[in-house]
């Protein structure tokens, strides 16, 4: 008997699994379920660009000369004092005699010596000045906009509608369209 009853719940399951699919083809379909997806276009009322404002840094070297006040080029030779020594004494032992002429030298090289030192003073003693051109890099910025979108208003079955697009649509918009049964 067990066999007959096997065969017999074999049977009712398949008999189940069929009446199930048979159901599911057959029965009845929600509204949600079916969707179809067209394409429709819809003329464009309104275009306005989205502009987004940044701004850029273009570093500018700027360059410009200014005078500079130069250290005194002072020679460190003491040649122009010894060279008025020499010929203070010169001129002095030629005045003078005895030990007046050894006196006379001796002021006159001294004196002469003084004359040289002015003389080396005088030639360096006036600053000088050069011309030395300076840079800088300075920030220079500018602002600069970029349009980033489309502000898209468009009419379709009497309504204005409003979206945002990332390229310019032209005169008409290409819209999705999906119906589904009431």
């Amino acid at each position: 008997m067990k066999t007959n009853t096997n065969k017999t719940i074999n049977t009712l399951k398949k008999s189940l699994i069929v009446a199930s699919v048979a159901a599911a083809i057959a029965g009845p379909v929600s509204a949600k379920q079916i969707i179809h997806t067209n394409y429709d276009y819809a003329p464009v009322v309104n275009v306005k660009p989205v502009v987004q404002t940044y701004r850029v840094n273009n570093p500018v070297e700027q360059c410009w000369n200014e005078e500079v006040r130069t250290r005194s080029s002072a020679s460190r030779s003491h040649t122009t004092e010894i060279i008025g020594g020499l010929i203070g004494a010169a001129i002095g032992h030629e005045f003078g005699s005895g030990r007046g002429q050894d006196l006379a030298t001796v002021a006159g090289a001294v004196l002469g010596a003084s004359v040289g030192r002015d003389i080396k003073n005088q030639n360096t003693k006036g600053a000088t000045y050069k011309v030395v051109e300076r840079c800088e890099i300075v920030n220079s910025y500018t602002t600069q906009e970029r349009i980033v979108g489309y502000d898209v208003a468009y009419r379709y079955n009497g309504k204005v509608f409003y979206t945002q697009t990332s390229t310019h649509p032209g005169k008409q918009i290409k819209l999705r369209v999906n119906a589904t049964p009431a």
